[in-house]
Formats: structure tokens, C-alpha cells, sequence
């Protein structure tokens, strides 16, 4: 990938932590071998959302009661309680955008990446996957590393980064 921003260097982080080649293991697993956390800890459990993340393009579909947004996984058809203070005052019912989850227990976060998607992305997006990936169900697409790595490069080549602005909460 190349970079034009030093902020896009998350992207290439996010990739390197979270993903890898089939015959290689991922940074997070690799990390989590070594850690010594307690059982309960809320390290560990930090550290086992994280290495259960899963890459998903969100819909927003209304701001949750309490805080954060409730929003649509439209790859896996899921509803995910996304608490994120900045997207929750920054995106409107109905758009949608491509991030990595982490979910504790009732709720998810973001792993920090956050692209904008647009529809007319999913064509580019797709011929950068091999065939029997992008012939795949909806959630085995979204689970293979290219994915993520496709969507970031489809989002930073497009431009679509340079509309994304968020808005301070209150």
C-alpha cells in the first residue's frame, strides 16, 4: 500500500496486527502466547475481544439510548451496540462504513480503523479477491484478511478517506 498520510500508517498496523497468510499466524496471537494476564482480568479480556475481532461493514441504523450507535453488520446480517463517543456525534442513520469490532460481552468497539464505505466500491473491492473468495457467502468474505486489505485500499485510492470528518461530541 502506498501511503500519502502518515495517519494511514493505522491501516497497514491494523493489517499487521489482525491479519495473516493462511500458513502464518496473526501478531495477536502471537502476542497472546506470552501474555500473562488473570483469568477475569479485564486485560484478558480485552486481549481475547481482540483476537476474536472480526472486520464488518456497519449500517447505521439509530443512536442507542444510553450511548454509541446501534448499527447493521450487512455482511453477517447481525445487530452490534457500537460504543464510540466520536462516531456516535460524527455519523448519520444510514451510512455505512468498513471497521474492525472487537466485542466484550453486550457491546463493540472499534479497533480504531474506520472507512466510509460507498456501494461503488463493493466492484473494485471484489476483482482485488481471488475468485472462489469473492464467489463466497457474504461472512466468509468479510472473515478472509484480503478483505479488510482490499476495502483499505479501494477506500484510500478512491479518496473516500478525505471526506471522512468527525465532529467533537457536544
Amino acid at each position: 500500500m502506498a501511503l500519502e498520510d502518515p495517519d494511514e500508517t493505522y491501516y497497514i498496523y491494523d493489517l499487521a496486527i489482525y491479519t495473516a497468510p493462511a500458513d502464518r499466524s496473526r501478531a495477536i496471537d502471537r502476542y497472546a502466547k506470552s501474555a500473562r494476564f488473570e483469568a477475569q482480568s479485564d486485560e484478558r479480556r480485552m486481549l481475547e475481544a481482540m483476537r476474536a475481532s472480526q472486520f464488518a461493514i456497519l449500517m447505521v441504523e439509530r443512536r442507542h439510548d444510553t450511548v454509541g450507535l446501534i448499527a447493521t453488520d450487512i455482511l453477517r446480517n447481525s445487530k452490534v451496540w457500537l460504543i464510540d463517543v466520536g462516531l456516535e456525534h460524527s455519523m448519520d442513520s444510514g451510512q455505512l462504513f468498513a471497521t474492525r469490532l472487537l466485542t466484550v460481552e453486550t457491546f463493540s468497539m472499534t479497533a480504531g480503523v474506520n472507512v466510509p464505505f460507498e456501494i461503488d466500491m463493493l466492484e473494485p473491492i471484489c476483482m482485488m479477491l481471488p475468485r472462489r473468495v469473492a464467489d463466497s457467502k457474504l461472512s466468509q468474505v468479510a472473515d478472509d484478511r484480503r478483505f479488510a486489505e482490499a476495502v483499505y485500499k479501494v477506500g484510500l485510492a478512491d479518496g473516500v478517506m478525505d471526506r471522512l470528518a468527525y465532529v467533537e461530541p457536544g
